[in-house]
Protein backbone atom coordinates (compact mmCIF):
# COMPACT_ATOMS: atom_id res chain seq x y z
CA UNK A 1 0.00 0.00 0.00
CA UNK A 2 1.40 3.34 -0.80
CA UNK A 3 1.59 5.24 2.11
CA UNK A 4 2.91 9.18 2.77
CA UNK A 5 0.87 12.10 1.52
CA UNK A 6 -0.41 11.07 -1.97
CA UNK A 7 -1.55 7.41 -0.72
CA UNK A 8 -5.65 7.83 -0.39
CA UNK A 9 -6.69 8.11 3.00
CA UNK A 10 -8.72 5.35 4.83
CA UNK A 11 -12.47 6.02 5.69
CA UNK A 12 -12.48 6.76 9.47
CA UNK A 13 -14.74 3.79 9.92
CA UNK A 14 -11.65 1.57 8.65
CA UNK A 15 -9.17 3.85 10.43
CA UNK A 16 -10.86 2.81 13.66
CA UNK A 17 -11.75 -1.00 13.21
CA UNK A 18 -7.85 -1.08 11.73
CA UNK A 19 -6.82 0.98 15.26
CA UNK A 20 -8.83 -1.45 17.44
CA UNK A 21 -7.34 -4.43 15.70
CA UNK A 22 -3.49 -3.01 16.16
CA UNK A 23 -4.51 -1.59 19.68
CA UNK A 24 -5.08 -5.29 20.49
CA UNK A 25 -1.88 -6.84 18.68
CA UNK A 26 0.17 -3.94 20.42
CA UNK A 27 -1.58 -4.76 23.88
CA UNK A 28 -0.51 -7.85 23.37
CA UNK A 29 3.16 -7.35 22.82
CA UNK A 30 3.53 -4.47 25.52
CA UNK A 31 1.93 -7.32 28.29
CA UNK A 32 4.14 -9.85 27.20
CA UNK A 33 6.99 -6.64 27.91
CA UNK A 34 5.12 -6.40 31.08
CA UNK A 35 5.17 -9.88 32.05
CA UNK A 36 9.47 -10.18 31.42
CA UNK A 37 9.40 -6.77 33.11
CA UNK A 38 7.89 -8.23 35.97
CA UNK A 39 9.68 -11.78 35.87
CA UNK A 40 13.17 -9.86 36.37
CA UNK A 41 11.72 -8.05 39.34
CA UNK A 42 10.12 -9.72 42.60
CA UNK A 43 8.03 -12.71 42.53
CA UNK A 44 5.39 -10.68 41.93
CA UNK A 45 2.80 -8.85 45.05
CA UNK A 46 1.13 -11.03 47.28
CA UNK A 47 -2.43 -11.48 46.96
CA UNK A 48 -4.23 -8.10 47.77
CA UNK A 49 -5.71 -7.98 51.43
CA UNK A 50 -8.31 -5.22 50.14
CA UNK A 51 -9.65 -3.50 46.64
CA UNK A 52 -7.32 -0.58 47.51
CA UNK A 53 -3.78 -2.73 47.14
CA UNK A 54 -5.00 -4.16 43.75
CA UNK A 55 -3.68 -2.47 41.01
CA UNK A 56 -5.40 0.68 39.08
CA UNK A 57 -7.26 -1.32 36.45
CA UNK A 58 -8.97 -3.09 39.32
CA UNK A 59 -9.65 -0.08 41.06
CA UNK A 60 -11.32 1.28 38.06
CA UNK A 61 -13.02 -1.50 36.74
CA UNK A 62 -14.42 -2.05 40.39
CA UNK A 63 -15.64 1.52 40.05
CA UNK A 64 -17.46 1.21 37.14
CA UNK A 65 -18.71 -2.00 37.50
CA UNK A 66 -20.21 -1.12 41.15
CA UNK A 67 -21.05 2.65 40.30
CA UNK A 68 -22.53 2.62 36.50
CA UNK A 69 -23.56 -0.96 36.18
CA UNK A 70 -24.35 -1.42 40.54
CA UNK A 71 -22.91 -4.64 40.33
CA UNK A 72 -21.03 -5.74 43.31
CA UNK A 73 -17.23 -7.20 42.14
CA UNK A 74 -15.65 -9.84 44.97
CA UNK A 75 -11.91 -8.66 45.69
CA UNK A 76 -11.16 -12.54 44.50
CA UNK A 77 -11.99 -11.37 41.09
CA UNK A 78 -9.28 -8.62 41.24
CA UNK A 79 -7.16 -10.32 38.66
CA UNK A 80 -10.35 -10.73 36.19
CA UNK A 81 -11.11 -6.90 36.60
CA UNK A 82 -7.65 -5.95 36.16
CA UNK A 83 -7.19 -8.35 32.85
CA UNK A 84 -10.22 -6.75 31.44
CA UNK A 85 -10.01 -3.42 32.08
CA UNK A 86 -6.12 -3.77 30.98
CA UNK A 87 -7.54 -5.15 27.58
CA UNK A 88 -10.54 -2.62 27.35
CA UNK A 89 -7.90 0.13 27.67
CA UNK A 90 -5.25 -0.57 25.38
CA UNK A 91 -7.66 -2.14 22.34
CA UNK A 92 -9.36 1.01 22.67
CA UNK A 93 -6.80 3.27 22.38
CA UNK A 94 -5.97 1.76 19.49
CA UNK A 95 -9.17 3.42 17.20
CA UNK A 96 -7.37 6.71 18.31
CA UNK A 97 -4.28 5.50 16.78
CA UNK A 98 -5.95 4.52 13.52
CA UNK A 99 -7.40 8.36 13.03
CA UNK A 100 -3.94 9.79 14.62
CA UNK A 101 -2.32 7.86 12.16
CA UNK A 102 -4.48 8.27 8.97
CA UNK A 103 -4.04 11.99 10.07
CA UNK A 104 -0.27 12.31 10.73
CA UNK A 105 1.15 9.19 8.29
CA UNK A 106 4.32 8.98 10.36
CA UNK A 107 4.05 5.74 12.55
CA UNK A 108 6.92 6.85 14.62
CA UNK A 109 5.50 10.32 15.17
CA UNK A 110 1.85 8.70 15.49
CA UNK A 111 3.25 6.06 17.97
CA UNK A 112 4.57 8.88 20.20
CA UNK A 113 1.64 11.02 20.05
CA UNK A 114 -0.31 8.07 21.33
CA UNK A 115 1.57 6.82 23.82
CA UNK A 116 1.44 10.61 24.90
CA UNK A 117 -2.35 11.23 25.02
CA UNK A 118 -2.38 7.55 26.93
CA UNK A 119 -0.11 9.12 29.98
CA UNK A 120 -2.03 12.51 30.03
CA UNK A 121 -5.25 10.87 30.05
CA UNK A 122 -3.81 7.99 32.96
CA UNK A 123 -2.39 11.57 34.42
CA UNK A 124 -5.35 13.00 34.48
CA UNK A 125 -7.88 10.57 35.44
CA UNK A 126 -6.18 8.50 37.83
CA UNK A 127 -5.28 11.34 40.04
CA UNK A 128 -9.15 12.57 39.91
CA UNK A 129 -10.13 9.54 40.86
CA UNK A 130 -7.37 9.57 43.86
CA UNK A 131 -5.75 6.62 42.22
CA UNK A 132 -2.65 8.24 41.29
CA UNK A 133 -0.63 11.54 43.15
CA UNK A 134 -0.76 14.51 40.24
CA UNK A 135 2.21 14.13 37.98
CA UNK A 136 3.88 16.93 39.82
CA UNK A 137 4.33 14.94 42.58
CA UNK A 138 6.26 12.35 41.14
CA UNK A 139 10.29 12.30 40.66
CA UNK A 140 11.16 13.45 37.06
CA UNK A 141 12.85 10.16 36.87
CA UNK A 142 9.31 7.82 37.57
CA UNK A 143 7.25 9.82 34.71
CA UNK A 144 10.29 9.23 32.34
CA UNK A 145 10.09 5.57 33.01
CA UNK A 146 6.39 5.24 33.25
CA UNK A 147 6.80 6.99 29.54
CA UNK A 148 9.06 4.88 28.20
CA UNK A 149 6.93 1.74 29.15
CA UNK A 150 4.38 2.98 27.75
CA UNK A 151 6.24 4.15 24.34
CA UNK A 152 6.98 0.29 24.57
CA UNK A 153 2.89 -0.21 24.01
CA UNK A 154 2.30 3.35 21.55
CA UNK A 155 5.08 1.82 19.27
CA UNK A 156 4.23 -1.86 18.92
CA UNK A 157 0.77 -0.08 17.90
CA UNK A 158 2.21 1.75 15.56
CA UNK A 159 4.14 -1.43 13.87
CA UNK A 160 1.00 -3.34 14.39
CA UNK A 161 -0.70 -0.71 12.38
CA UNK A 162 1.81 -0.80 9.68
CA UNK A 163 2.09 -4.41 9.43
CA UNK A 164 -2.05 -4.34 9.22
CA UNK A 165 -1.82 -1.96 6.08
CA UNK A 166 0.57 -4.70 4.57
CA UNK A 167 -1.48 -7.68 5.49
CA UNK A 168 -4.83 -5.67 4.07
CA UNK A 169 -2.97 -4.39 0.81
CA UNK A 170 -2.51 -8.10 -0.31
CA UNK A 171 -5.41 -9.36 0.44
Amino acid sequence: MKRGVDAPRKTPLAAVAQGLCAGALGNAIFTAYQELVLKRGEDGPDRPKSWSETPEPAQVGRRVAEGVFKRSVPLANADLVTTVVHWLYGTSWGAVYGIIEESVRRPLLSGVTLTTAVMASDYTLLPAMKLYAPPWEYPPATLAKDFGNHLVYGLAVAGAYRALDVVLDRG
